[in-house]
């Protein structure tokens, strides 16, 4: 009787016991899974992206665990580094880390989180005894904790590789995708850092640079609207000729820019001049570069570009015949620079009334903050430039100070500028405006292929989106200035059917950019892209192609009318 009443008191117990045994096991432990991506920029930075998810897969809540990063012997080249909003960074011992973020939220059961702790490089690349270019690159990070699943990718720029894979990564190359990856599981990996050598290449997209110093200035066009000086001096730290530099704009629908001077070694003076970005980037070859026998930047020389370009509506305001700019602070081209000043200069009938120059120094790709002026106008500024064209914000803001003169013109019976145009002259004007959105459209699909996947959201496709219409709108009304001109029935069915053509050519562009959109943001496999993207490609280049036919053909029955 005794041992059975043991027995049952020992089965109670066990019983009570369980709940919380069950509890303990509900729990579970935290899934980390890892990408790390170590970037080469084309200008001889880098940057390091660690993308951290947290899964939780018990069956209560838990805390966000800390996580400790660090980059081995890449730590003294760390410059500068953040996290996701809404997570941390505890103070490491140096610039360089190790890093260890930390997060205040819970994580429900069935649930993850994601982080990235993000890192800005300087110096990683070198020049070996021999004269090629060497790079330290990071394999794999180090993490405190064990991984489930690290996906470890090294980035090169176009047409850019190494002569032997980084320890423990596998090569992928295909020119437009140069990369170097490895998967591990259930590993708590430690920081793997290797020095590579840079194959040499006659296509390679990557040059060093040291950029010296940069200079930004804002100043007042004839009519009113800011316009934007830059100067940058910067010399090729890399071992073949610089053959393009890409400049970060404050007016993303510009192709064109107006090139002040040029110089290398010996100033050389020249006339200012047109030139055309592709794709963002301006072409470094005859007429620019003077005195080279061959196209582009020479190996350590030293270069200095000043350009000109107007200031994109976004970045400042009309009100009450006041001019307001606020612009970033981030310098004209995306590298390290040694000194940078933003300042305004303005011409005689505008009055500064805000704002004092910037002066920064060891400026880095990163840099944050923003420059602010302020100036008032003149009306008599307004009446030599004219109406500008380009911004919507100040045709509203002249209309009311224009609406004098132009009545008093109509009530003499005189003909405005734009009735004195001859038939020629605005197919010309139509012609540029159609290039230029042509030339927008071009440069597109090598702008998004330059970029970093993991910087693309719908609010950039939106933007491009937005870049077309803006260019449409301008090229459709010259084309309506050209039609309402019409003198000629077979002049006007040209004219209309340019207008059609211009609906494909915008259909096709749009179509080619949600490919892209849905693909870059996920929504398509690779596979099903590849197979689309020549299909999409071919319909624009038609489109294109028939519209360049139109517009000669207007151009040669204007001159006849």
């Amino acid at each position: 009787m005794k041992r059975l009443v043991t027995a049952a008191l020992l089965f109670l117990l066990v019983l009570a016991f369980l709940p919380s045994l069950g509890m303990a096991d509900a729990q579970g432990a935290p899934q980390f899974h890892v990408r790390s991506l170590y970037t080469l920029n084309r200008y001889g930075y880098a940057t390091v992206n660690e993308t951290v998810n947290i899964a939780n897969n018990g069956t209560v809540a838990i805390q966000v665990p800390s996580v400790t990063i660090g980059f081995g012997n890449l730590s003294s080249d760390v410059v500068a580094a953040s996290v996701t909003p809404g997570f941390s960074v505890g103070s490491p011992p140096s610039t360089g880390g190790p890093f260890t973020v930390t997060g205040s939220q819970s994580i429900q059961a069935g649930a993850n989180v994601t982080f990235v702790l993000s890192a800005l490089l300087n110096n990683v690349v070198s020049t070996a005894k021999n004269g090629s270019l060497e790079v330290l690159t990071l394999s794999s990070p180090s993490i405190s904790v064990p991984v489930a699943r690290i996906v470890n990718v090294v980035r090169m720029p176009t047409s850019t590789s190494f002569k032997s894979s980084p320890q423990g990564l596998t090569a992928t190359l295909t020119g437009s995708n140069n990369t170097y990856s490895a998967t591990a599981t259930n590993v708590t990996p430690s920081a793997v850092t290797s020095v590579r050598a840079i194959l040499q290449s006659t296509v390679q997209d990557f040059n060093p640079l040291r950029v010296f110093s940069a200079q930004r200035t804002i100043s007042a066009a004839a009519n009113g609207t800011p316009v934007v000086t830059d100067e940058i001096q910067f010399k090729n730290l890399g071992t073949t000729p610089l053959l393009q530099i890409y400049f970060s704009l404050l007016n993303l629908p510009t192709s064109k820019i107006t090139i002040i001077t040029a110089t290398a070694t010996e100033p050389v003076l020249l006339s200012p001049f047109t030139a055309t970005l592709v794709g963002g980037a301006l072409q470094l070859g005859p007429p620019l570069v003077i005195g080279y026998p061959s196209d582009g930047i020479q190996p350590g020389s030293v270069f200095t570009l000043t350009y000109q370009y107007p200031l994109s509506s976004k970045y400042f305001t009309v009100s009450g015949g006041q001019v307001s700019v606020n612009i970033p602070d981030s310098p004209p081209v995306s590298a390290f620079v040694g000194s940078y000043n933003i300042t305004l200069t303005l011409r005689q009938g505008a009055k500064a009334v805000q704002g004092a120059p910037t002066r920064l120094s060891s400026v880095t790709p990163w840099q944050t903050g923003t420059t602010s002026f302020a100036y008032s106008l003149s009306p008599g500024l307004f009446i030599e430039g004219g109406i500008p064209v380009a911004s919507v914000v100040f045709v509203l803001l002249l209309i009311g100070l224009f609406v004098a003169r132009t009545t008093s013109v109509e009530s003499e019976g005189g003909e405005g500028e734009e009735s004195a145009e001859s038939s020629s002259e605005q197919a010309s004007s139509m012609i540029n405006a159609f290039d230029e959105k042509t030339d927008l459209i071009n440069g597109l699909w090598q702008e998004i292929e330059g970029k970093d996947p993991n910087e693309f959201d719908k609010a950039y496709f939106d933007e491009v989106r937005g870049r077309l219409d803006v260019f449409r709108s301008k090229a459709l009304a010259r084309l309506n200035e050209v039609k309402q001109k019409s003198t000629s029935q077979k002049f006007f069915e040209v004219v209309n059917q340019i207008q059609v053509t211009e609906r494909e050519v915008d259909r096709a562009a749009k179509d080619k950019l949600n490919l892209y959109q849905q693909y870059y943001l996920k929504q398509m496999r690779k596979e099903v892209f590849d197979r689309l993207l020549p299909q999409y490609t071919r319909r624009l280049e038609k489109a294109l192609n028939q519209l360049s036919d139109e517009l000669h053909t207007v151009q040669r029955e204007a001159k006849l009318l």
